[in-house]
């Protein structure tokens, strides 16, 4: 299997819901206790379907862009609107 890039959206009881990127349309539903790595909401991974279980690494530079572009379109809409 190859790797794809996912957002983790948010958090539901004891499941991750990661949104494949880029359209975010495609949900992949992980256990809580099968992440292997800490994660927490809006941190992009990339994840590997093994069949038996998943391999995730967090993409700590893509969070961080994709962060700042949000933070970024914020504080100019914010701008915008107080003009």
């Amino acid at each position: 299997m190859s790797w794809s890039n996912y957002t983790l959206d948010r958090f539901e009881g004891e499941y991750a819901i990661f949104l494949k990127r880029p359209a975010e349309t495609e949900q992949l539903i992980i256990q809580k206790m099968n992440l292997q790595i800490p994660l927490k909401q809006g941190d992009l991974v990339k994840i590997k379907d093994c069949g038996t279980g998943y391999e995730m690494e967090l993409l700590p530079n893509e969070t961080a862009q994709t962060k700042q572009h949000i933070s970024d379109g914020y504080a100019s809409a914010i701008i915008c609107n107080l003009a």
